[in-house]
């Protein structure tokens, strides 16, 4: 799991290393496309995966007290929030598709949709494992708990870190 959880964090730091590359040496197409970002549809993004990630550790701890009832209405919440997510960032890269922002147009757009579609995705496989997780706790018994319930939240909160460095290279203007 570590071993997954460092190549992870190695993947999400070349792509911040390629966004701060493009700031440094084509500040024009940068800045030209980051004005095409809503600032409030990436401050939506992280207040919905902040909460989820809050919702998950508050379901670990009731796991972890025994509270299984609890911990499933924790994991509910959590998974609601990450679909909140999903949800308004499916509506953005819409937005952007229709605008004609895409893969192909610039590097930036390049980079934003490689950089979020890679975040996007490991995303839906945390809800994945939210869900799977959230449905079985107190109603079967887990393998190894501590790897199954705190394994999921330690996924869970990578997505919500590398969220919160690719917020404000993207969305932040200097």
């Amino acid at each position: 799991m570590w071993m997954v959880f460092a190549l992870e964090i190695f993947a999400f730091a070349m792509m911040f290393v390629g966004v701060a590359y493009l700031r440094r040496t084509q500040p024009a197409v940068f800045h030209t496309g980051q004005s095409a970002l809503d600032a409030r549809m990436g401050l939506g993004l992280t207040l919905s995966l902040l909460t989820s990630g809050w919702l998950t550790a508050e379901g670990v701890h009731a796991f972890r007290a025994s509270r299984f009832e609890r911990s499933r209405r924790f994991y509910g919440g959590a998974a609601l929030m990450g679909l909140v997510f999903v949800g308004l960032k499916i509506a953005e890269y819409s937005s952007k598709s229709r605008a004609g922002y895409g893969l192909g147009v610039n590097d930036f757009w390049d980079l934003y949709f490689l950089a979020t579609g890679f975040h996007f995705i490991h995303v839906l496989v945390g809800l994945g494992l939210i869900a799977y997780v959230g449905a079985r706790v107190g109603k079967t018994t887990f393998e190894d708990p501590e790897t199954t319930v705190g394994g999921t939240a330690l996924f869970w909160h990578m997505c919500d870190l590398a969220w919160f460095f690719l917020f404000p290279l993207f969305f932040a203007r200097p």
